[in-house]
């Protein structure tokens, strides 16, 4: 059995699913995979089942690399509300994913599942939601000077292709 509090206090990566994708682009999103399925299978001792950390990994990354406003380095309030709009939403898309793979291979109930949800999905956003931007804001620039800054996948995208083209 799943502990709750194990699930419940994984902050650092929640944390760096909120600032990797636009520091490291698709890199980021393997190493991001590879500490799910470590941390599945030694934190959480799921076993076999720590596809379902990697799983929900896929999908809070490639979510965020998609949604992260592009200028969300800059520090401006109304890209600093769009950056939370998006961390709400992705959290809570992962939240419920995997409570919902927990509950079909019988880790959970249905029952427990509603009941750690809301406080899961509470904790982990305040968590994201207060430490995400300051790091972006902070460390983004430093990452651009040094040309490992990958920016969300539309800016990407645009850099690949003025590269290659």
């Amino acid at each position: 059995m799943v502990a709750v509090p194990s699930f419940t206090v994984l902050y650092l990566p929640i944390i760096l699913l909120g600032v990797f994708p636009i520091w490291f682009g698709p890199t980021g999103l393997i190493g991001s995979m590879i500490g799910a399925v470590i941390g599945g299978l030694f934190v959480e001792n799921l076993g076999f089942l720590a596809w379902i950390e990697l799983v929900t990994t896929l999908i809070i990354y490639s979510l965020n690399w998609v949604l992260i406003p592009q200028n969300a380095s800059d520090g401006k309030v109304k890209k600093n509300l769009s950056l939370l709009g998006v961390y709400a939403f992705t959290l809570f898309v992962g939240t419920s994913y995997i409570l919902w793979q927990f509950t079909a291979v019988g880790l959970f109930t249905a029952e427990v599942a509603l009941v750690v949800l809301l406080p899961t999905f509470a904790l982990n956003y305040a968590i994201e939601a207060a430490i995400c931007p300051i790091l972006i804001k902070t460390v983004s620039p430093k990452l651009r000077i040094w040309g490992v800054y990958s920016g969300n996948f539309w800016e990407w995208r645009r850099n690949r292709a003025s590269n290659y083209g």
